[in-house]
């Protein structure tokens, strides 16, 4: 089998000769070093009004941003916790807290700025207050029934865990 010109070539041009077997594939050697098991994970983007979770000795601090709708409901706060038990179906809420966004903001600010002793209470609705302190341990959350002095529990925050990136991203959620 004779094969035609290409097109375009000039007249007379040579026609090429192509290979009868199928080409062999060369493996592709790697250009960059292996990834190092000392580099830190990189976190996942984290999607604007989701829920951020802190866990520590024994429960489960939740803040919730909710947005402002205009016309609708006016932006807040809400911290829930949670006692966790040997499993999921032990765990139990011991309360929560929903903040307006003047306060959320005010209380986020410090947070952010790591001040000590910061009280949060609920100004929209709750059953419990929020203590957060800088104590020998590291940061900690006390969990106080509303108007009561004596501590329900007590969550110590692992050292690890970025309280400031945490606040600046719940502050940007409120609007801030």
């Amino acid at each position: 089998m004779t094969l035609a010109p290409i097109r375009g070539a000039p007249a007379g041009a040579t026609i090429p000769d192509f290979p009868a077997e199928e080409p062999r594939a060369t493996p592709v050697q790697p250009t960059a070093a292996p990834a190092s098991g000392d580099q830190p994970p990189i976190s996942p983007i984290r999607q604007p009004q989701t829920p951020i979770e802190i866990r520590g000795s024994g429960m489960s601090v939740t803040f919730t941003v909710m947005p402002e709708l205009p016309a609708i409901a006016r932006g807040s706060l809400t911290i829930h916790v949670v006692a966790d038990g040997a499993g999921p179906s032990t765990s139990h809420t011991l309360g929560f807290l929903r903040m307006s966004a003047a306060n959320a903001r005010a209380f986020l600010t410090n947070l952010r700025d790591a001040r000590s002793p910061i009280v949060a209470m609920g100004d929209e609705d709750g059953t419990v207050q929020i203590e957060y302190e800088i104590a020998e341990d590291g940061p900690v959350f006390f969990v106080r029934n509303s108007g009561e002095q004596c501590a329900l529990h007590c969550c110590v925050i692992d050292r690890g865990f970025d309280l400031k990136t945490m606040a600046d991203e719940l502050l940007a959620s409120l609007g801030a």
